[in-house]
């Protein structure tokens, strides 16, 4: 049996992966060997019966079968099989209940019922519709048209023997149970590689955790081992430039001293992030007046945005706004943002304004300019790390485009949301949106 079953699928076997597709094979071919065996059995009864009718249709369907296993063999495909085999069921069916026993009898609706697990064990879930609607379809339309006496009731042209009736039994209760057999241990083989998958994730999730973990104890102690060095170099630099009146050397510690801020910004920026992303952050809530807190923000970007040259605006609430947040995240959401509009903007205004939403009842700080606004393309690409809309040599800003990505998911931390709407050329607005608190 194994050198028949290797000559038949052996190569279908080994070149499948899939281990549900590889049970598909092996349940098609066991159930066309069945069928096989028990057609020759049928066949033997009815030449010694003498039933030429009988021994006609059986053989046809025998030679049907045994072409399908070479179909198996030679094309590997399952699926255009389990098509053929039910059609063929289905069509025996139909042959014996108009033809041989002029009813529809148990055999019938037990075969029907075959069909319909197997076409559901092997075609899904539409194939199996498809044939369910097929052969119980035909069977209504069947008693309508004999209630209607379209089609006369009439008595069987033969009758089973009692061995073709114990065989039939046999074989339909062992396909039965063979396909309920086959089709549970196939639920349980998913089930155990589904076991599988999710203890995989579970120790993928385990070990990503770690990894973060490590690397954010990695960046904290390799941003102290720079920012201890890089404070020096700034407190050295203020005392230079406290010493010296030359002016050539004022020029140089005043740029040694801005590229000092800005890497130690950036270090800062990256240690931020890495914190949110290992969830190292804990919220310190408390009941906060946002007007207080955007205006102490802002303004402390006031003097930078004079030098520039540009209108600055901050609009706060006529009534006290309050949220359960946490201050010192909103001061660098704030501060981000606003930095931000006051970098990108050349001429005109930058305004900040603190609102209430009254659709959603929440607090609502807008933060517009009059900039060099980001097109429609990287507007998606805007909060992402590490992204700025001009890179490598075109680049002509300064930073380490982390202002914006660490700015939402502080938001996002803090319940709320943050939205960007801009025109290239004509400036930006961001709008942040948190939940009010009202005092019980």
């Amino acid at each position: 049996m194994n050198k028949l079953r290797n000559y038949f699928i052996g190569e279908y076997l080994a070149s499948e992966n899939d281990m549900l597709k590889r049970a598909s094979i092996t349940l098609m071919y066991h159930l066309l060997l069945l069928v096989v065996v028990t057609l020759l059995v049928f066949i033997v009864t009815y030449i010694i019966n003498l039933v030429p009718v009988a021994l006609l249709k059986s053989s046809l369907i025998l030679l049907l079968f045994i072409s399908c296993l070479f179909y198996m063999k030679f094309f590997k495909k399952v699926e255009p099989l389990c098509h053929i085999m039910i059609l063929i069921s289905w069509g025996n069916i139909w042959f014996n209940i108009l033809f041989l026993f002029h009813n529809v009898s148990m055999f019938a609706v037990l075969t029907a019922t075959l069909n319909i697990i197997f076409s559901f064990h092997v075609l899904g879930n539409r194939g199996g519709f498809f044939y369910s609607f097929l052969h119980f379809g035909t069977f209504i339309i069947f008693f309508a048209l004999r209630a209607a006496a379209i089609i006369p009731e009439q008595p069987p042209a033969r009758v089973l023997s009692p061995p073709e009736v114990l065989i039939s039994f046999s074989l339909i209760s062992s396909i039965l149970i063979y396909l309920i057999y086959h089709y549970h241990q196939a639920f349980q083989m998913a089930k155990k590689n589904l076991d599988v998958s999710i203890n995989e994730l579970r120790r993928a999730k385990e070990m990503a955790e770690e990894m973060n973990r490590l690397k954010s104890n990695f960046l904290s102690n390799m941003s102290h081992e720079i920012r201890t060095p890089i404070n020096g170099i700034l407190g050295i630099s203020q005392v230079i430039e406290l010493e010296t009146k030359d002016p050539a050397i004022q020029e140089y510690v005043q740029l040694q001293k801005k590229s000092g801020r800005r890497l130690l910004d950036t270090i800062n920026s990256i240690l931020s992030l890495s914190r949110i992303e290992a969830q190292k952050d804990q919220l310190l809530l408390s009941v906060v007046d946002m007007n207080k807190v955007v205006y102490e923000s802002a303004a402390s970007l006031e003097e930078l945005a004079r030098y520039k040259g540009l209108k600055f605006k901050v609009n706060q609430h006529t009534e006290k706004l309050l949220c359960l947040s946490d201050e010192t995240m909103l001061y660098q959401v704030v501060h981000n943002i606003v930095g931000n509009a006051i970098k990108f903007t050349d001429e005109g205004e930058v305004a900040v304004t603190v609102s209430v939403c009254t659709e959603s009842n929440r607090v609502n700080i807008k933060v517009s300019d009059t900039g060099i606004g980001i097109s429609k393309e990287f507007l998606p690409k805007v909060f992402n790390p590490f992204e700025q809309e001009s890179m490598g040599h075109s680049r002509f800003y300064e930073g380490s485009g982390l202002g914006l990505s660490i700015s939402k998911k502080y938001i996002e931390l803090l319940g709320g949301e943050i939205n960007v709407e801009s025109e290239k050329n004509k400036g930006s607005t961001f709008e942040i949106l948190l939940p009010r608190y009202t005092r019980p």
